[in-house]
């Protein structure tokens, strides 16, 4: 980051109000967002718009630049810190929120844009491995993993049963104290976990003879996942409050299914669309016909027109795979390879040899006339 003048980064002045700012901000964002803008300092430019806008927006942080600066700013927040106090979703709402796109660079320059909440637990991610037809019809499954919950036998407390946490008297129950730092002429009061409570805000003096005051548990737990149809080798399935809880007194994290998809015997998945590869002889190459082929339903009827050549793909439409939004079905595509015989009889041999000469004699008279 410079130490450039944010107001001038942004190119506003220092009396602009707080919707010149975000209009300005949104206005160069779209235009240096990496993923539009690919010349080679569109990252670094991005980066100082989005730290000088998260300065900016923010009143007691726009106060403490306007009265100390640069030096103000760095020495009381870092750009992690800055970022994770900005709402930047209001920004880009229009653009899909930070989902469409704008969340993954902000997370790979500064970090995880979301801060975790300490009454959060922790997410879990499990793997599970489908074939492809449970993908192709969607499934329920039964999972059974090991989480960690709240001790069933202090509630979560993590104290005795008919004892109770005292509230701690250093951060009188608030789980932080205040610091307070000096640069120069300015002093700069933070928040800091208490260390006797550990940020709980209370002391446990008679500990849970089961979770030994930590308040969680380890057990393992069945929950069924239902995989949608048309699902992908690598989506992820989010359940909410499957997760870990890290506290007695957090909720849980999310459980992330992440789907591993078995390669079938049969069929090669492409997107929406499955190909098959089959074999047909060569008379029916020569003169069409009809052919049985597998589907991940049923099979179906394939018609071979004459003249088919070696390795032509015919299309069987709205036997693939469902498409995950709901809209509509891919196709089937049949590729054909023309079996050559390798070994004749006499009397084949015969009979190829009149329809090669027949082949041959139409052909020089279709020249000489």
């Amino acid at each position: 980051m410079t130490n450039s003048d944010y107001y001038d980064i942004l190119g506003v002045s220092k009396g602009a109000t707080d919707q010149d700012i975000k209009k300005a901000y949104r206005k160069l964002a779209m235009k240096y967002h990496p993923d539009r803008n690919k010349s080679p300092n569109a990252e670094e430019k991005f980066k100082e718009l989005s730290t000088a806008y998260g300065v900016l927006s923010n009143s007691e942080k726009r106060k403490i630049y306007d009265q100390y600066g640069q030096q103000g700013i760095d020495g009381q927040f870092s750009s992690e810190d800055i970022f994770r106090t900005t709402n930047f979703d209001e920004i880009f709402s229009g653009f899909g929120g930070r989902g469409g796109g704008f969340g993954s660079i902000f997370d790979s320059l500064f970090g995880s844009s979301t801060p975790r909440d300490p009454s959060r637990g922790q997410d879990l991610q499990y793997n599970a491995e489908i074939t492809l037809e449970q993908a192709y019809r969607g499934e329920t499954l039964n999972i059974t993993i090991p989480r960690h919950i709240k001790c069933e036998y202090c509630t979560g407390s993590g104290a005795e049963k008919g004892s109770s946490p005292i509230t701690c008297s250093n951060c009188s129950g608030r789980g932080q104290v205040q610091v307070t730092r000096s640069a120069g002429f300015a002093r700069f009061v933070t928040m800091q976990h208490c260390s006797k409570c550990r940020g709980r805000g209370k002391i446990i003096e008679k500990p849970c003879a089961k979770c030994k005051s930590a308040g969680v548990m380890e057990k393992k737990q069945t929950i069924p996942v239902k995989i949608p149809p048309g699902v992908d080798d690598g989506s992820r399935i989010r359940l909410r409050g499957y997760g870990d809880v890290t506290s007695g007194m957090s909720h849980p994290g999310d459980l992330y299914i992440v789907t591993h998809i078995k390669p079938s015997k049969l069929f090669i998945r492409n997107n929406e669309h499955l190909i098959y590869e089959t074999e047909i002889d060569f008379p029916t190459a020569v003169l069409g016909g009809e052919i049985i082929v597998p589907t991940l339903d049923k099979q179906c009827k394939l018609k071979i027109p004459s003249g088919t050549q070696n390795q032509t793909i015919i299309k069987v439409k709205g036997k693939g795979f469902p498409r995950i939004n709901g809209y509509g079905t891919g196709d089937l595509l049949v590729k054909v390879n023309v079996l050559i015989p390798k070994k004749i009889n006499s009397k084949q041999r015969k009979l190829i040899e009149e329809l090669h000469f027949e082949l041959n004699d139409n052909k020089s008279k279709r020249k000489f006339f």
